[in-house]
């Protein structure tokens, strides 16, 4: 066995010399004395099939690849896959048809084991469909004069569930030049390959076939099959999805920008996509209007979803009319729902109401316990020092060593502690008042005499504020607490910026009695990590001995407000440009938002 180890090496170095040396009808000759002399050594046939590759022998590169995919273990097929792919780089079409039919008759031959027929199946997958027929096929695809063949040719190979054949003929067409003469079948394609889910082959044939994109059907499909994977990328490549975008879509394209802006934590993007799906698709359509009443259920907004709900029933008992009209006395058939089926309903819908309450209440009992802990930390901290600087005073006492500077230390630490607990507390001033001072008042005036009380303050920082809305969108409460929502974003945004820099607030009003508040600066927002923890109480990235606050409280505060006023407050992810916070207030209706 030594021996054969020792002829194999000799052998593999004299081919090396004379590949190296530009002699390779010698390395080929020599390889070929190797297969003959060690049969069942697949390393030869490799090593040939390499030499004749280099030097554009492709045929016969073909060949030796052969021998060795005939000889190799399993566990060594990538040896087979890097040789294939190097000799695809470079080889005519011709000469790959022709190996390709090579594998297919070793396929159902008994030369190769399961394993390997196997793994050879996986690697070509499509391409071992392509026959002179399948090209003839291909050729006939260009044109949609042949739709119906082709159509009948996929449906065939669909319910045989041969989908390698519909991968195939796809592929094939990307290896073409496009032609504007075969749309029709290139959309049937790409409808099937999403349905056999070739998610990315799909996304391919759209990109190639489909430019301009016009057809809103092809849109909805990109944006579904980008849904599919679970990933837009393509789509936001492919596509400038704004407000324009939104302004123009369908039903079937407002339904997965539905899930897009959702995907995206876009709240601005999926309010005014599923506002145009209400104002434009859901005022005469039954069925449209009941996909959007199953979108505000998801989305756990319940007063708009009992307003489509009542609408639905509008809408069914005209069609109900209209239908009785038409019957001109034959027997009615039941149009809209009974009353047991209505009040199946409404239990369900009372009943995901009250368990989005209970995770709110949830949510909230959480809150108060992560205030509470930090709260006992910020309060412990002073009156620990307070104790341990009276005990301190004591044994100076005890042992008559106390003088008046020594109680003059001791009673200014003591009124220093106890200004930071007041400051502390009175933080909270905001949540816990009880002036109730309830009137109507103006939110753009709220915030302008906030912004004239810091003005002194932001001209010493060269800081310049714009506040755009009109006043007579108004809120009813306390103005005064309110107010603290204005400041306490101010006091942040000041903050943040240091010198040199501007803030903007944008208040705007909707039809359905939503109130919303753009507070925008050009700081240099925060850091993703940290977005989801800024509304959490005592948790700050301040300096706490800066004497500007940096308890953790500003924010968490504004977040309790709001939710007092019917209100809500997030972080605009899409703003690039510092910090963006959304707000958004439910008025009640009659006016005023309580």
């Amino acid at each position: 066995m030594y021996d054969m180890y020792e002829e194999q090496r000799r052998l593999a170095d004299k081919i090396t010399e004379f590949r190296t040396s530009d002699r390779p009808d010698e390395a080929i000759a020599l390889c070929q004395q190797a297969i003959s002399q060690f049969p069942d050594n697949s390393f030869f046939p490799k090593l040939e099939g390499d030499i004749c590759r280099q030097y554009k022998r492709f045929s016969q590169a073909a060949r030796a690849y052969l021998k060795m995919l005939v000889l190799l273990r399993p566990e060594k097929f990538s040896i087979f896959v890097t040789a294939y792919r190097n000799l695809e780089k470079n080889a005519p079409k011709e000469v790959m048809s022709a190996f390709l039919d090579d594998i297919k008759r070793l396929l159902n031959s008994a030369s190769l084991s399961e394993e390997l027929r196997k793994n050879l199946q996986i690697f070509l997958g499509s391409q071992l469909v392509v026959d002179h027929a399948f090209l003839r096929l291909a050729d006939q695809a260009d044109n949609d004069d042949n739709l119906d063949c082709i159509k009948s040719k996929i449906d065939e190979w669909e319910a045989a569930q041969d989908i390698t054949k519909i991968e195939a003929l796809a592929k094939l067409k990307l290896d073409k030049k496009n032609s504007s003469k075969s749309k029709k079948i290139d959309t049937l394609l790409i409808y099937r390959l999403e349905k056999c889910e070739k998610y990315d082959l799909a996304l391919a044939m759209i990109e190639k076939t489909q430019k301009p994109y016009q057809n809103r059907l092809i849109l909805t499909a990109m944006l579904r099959i980008c849904r599919k994977k679970e990933d837009y990328a393509f789509a936001e490549k492919e596509l400038d999805i704004d407000e324009g975008f939104i302004d123009t879509s369908d039903f079937n394209l407002q339904y997965e920008l539905v899930y897009y802006f959702r995907a995206k934590d876009d709240d601005e993007g999926l309010e005014k996509t599923l506002r145009r799906m209400r104002d434009n698709s859901a005022t005469s359509s039954i069925p449209i209007a009941r996909t959007l009443y199953n979108f505000y259920l998801s989305l756990d907004r319940f007063e708009d979803a009992q307003g489509i709900y009542e609408h639905i029933q509008y809408l069914e008992k005209e069609r109900a009319i209209g239908l009785e009209q038409r019957r001109k006395g034959r027997t009615r058939l039941p149009i809209y729902r009974n009353e047991e089926q209505m009040e199946s309903e409404q239990a369900l819908r009372q009943r995901m109401k009250e368990l989005v309450s209970e995770k709110e209440h949830n949510r909230q009992m959480i809150a108060l316990r992560d205030l509470l802990k930090g709260f006992s930390h910020e309060l412990g901290q002073p009156i620990t020092n307070i104790r341990y600087a009276v005990q301190l005073y004591q044994k100076k006492i005890q042992r008559g060593l106390d003088t008046s500077e020594a109680l003059q230390i001791v009673l200014t630490d003591i009124l220093r502690q106890t200004d930071r607990i007041g400051t502390l507390l009175s933080r909270f001033g905001p949540i816990v008042s009880p002036k109730d001072e309830t009137g109507e008042f103006s939110i753009r005036t709220c915030a302008e005499k906030v912004f004239d009380d810091l003005k002194t303050r932001m001209y010493g920082q060269n800081i310049i504020y714009q506040i755009d809305g009109p006043a007579d969108l108004t809120l009813s409460g306390d103005q005064v607490q309110f107010s603290q929502v204005f400041y306490n974003l101010a006091l942040n945004a000041m903050q943040a910026i240091e010198k040199n820099g501007h803030i903007t607030i944008d208040i705007t009003g909707s039809t359905d009695g939503v109130l919303t508040i753009l507070f925008a600066d050009n700081g240099p927002g925060i850091p993703e990590e940290d977005r989801q923890k800024v509304f959490e109480p005592f948790f700050s990235t301040k300096d706490l001995t800066s004497g500007n606050g940096g308890e953790g409280l500003g924010l968490y505060i504004v977040w309790n407000i709001l939710k007092i006023f019917n209100g809500t407050i997030q972080i605009d992810k899409s703003f690039r440009s510092g910090t963006r916070f959304i707000m958004k207030i439910q008025q009640q209706k009659g006016g005023g938002s309580r």
